[in-house]
């Protein structure tokens, strides 16, 4: 989907800008009349956008969205992902567990119907947030500061709109999804990536009835483990990576 690409690189942040205010107006509007409209579908605006902006762009020849770039090694990147955030979930949960389960800026999907909302955390919020963060702040923060700057940035906003409990996680989660979008020049990379993170944690939470990865001892310690030998993996892949950052 070339023509996606084009759309997201042409679109402002002042065009996101007008998105989130039209929204909110309608939002505040409906709520004033009684009318009750689920904040999550500011993203369902957002991608809806973008489509009708794409096509404006002419398409090229389609190609295998990982023929730049392994998918063994976005899959991998996902894996220690999903461990590293349930280890800082574990350190958040810790010290603040009221903070954790409560604090979290961005809109939750789980507030639709259970298949609703599966949808909305699996394909709409991933799509989304990489068309805000990866697709537009990034490539105008690009157009203003060096890559590396314009990557710490919008990591850093992606990681604080994800809360308490998931603000460094999320923030490396970023890094990671800045450096698979600038390698490939493809959203849709990202986008596949954090479908997988996303679908990965739900299928955990969601078969994790009895909470057992936050109450069996040994499950948490073996994770924890893991979650710290994923910091390692994600801190010398960022490392390398970073010296090919410098060249862009």
């Amino acid at each position: 989907m070339p023509s996606f690409n084009k759309a997201i690189k042409r679109t402002t942040l002042i065009e996101l800008l007008i998105i989130i205010l039209c929204f909110y107006s309608v939002y505040m509007v409906a709520s004033f009349y009684g009318f009750n409209v689920d904040m999550e579908w500011m993203y369902v605006a957002i991608i809806a956008y973008i489509l009708i902006k794409s096509r404006k762009y002419s398409a090229e020849t389609n190609q295998n969205i990982f023929s730049k770039i392994e998918f063994r090694y976005v899959f991998l990147i996902v894996i220690v992902n999903v461990f590293f955030s349930y280890g800082m979930l574990y350190l958040a949960n810790s010290i603040n567990i009221e903070s954790f389960l409560s604090f979290n800026l961005i809109p939750s999907l789980k507030n639709l119907a259970f298949i609703g909302g599966l949808i909305g955390t699996v394909l709409i919020s991933p799509i989304s947030e990489e068309i805000i963060f990866r697709g537009i702040i990034l490539n105008r923060l690009k157009l203003v500061v060096p890559v590396n700057v314009a990557i710490l940035i919008s990591s850093l906003c992606f990681g604080v709109l994800h809360g308490y409990g998931s603000i460094v996680s999320a923030f490396v989660f970023g890094l990671c999804m800045c450096i698979l979008y600038i390698k490939t020049d493809n959203i849709l990379v990202p986008v596949a990536a954090h479908i997988m993170n996303n679908f990965f944690a739900e299928t955990l939470f969601y078969l994790d009835k009895d909470a057992i990865l936050f109450s069996n001892d040994l499950i948490m310690i073996t994770i924890t483990v893991l979650a710290i030998i994923s910091l390692y993996l994600i801190l010398n892949s960022l490392k390398i990576e970073w010296k090919f950052l410098d060249k862009k």
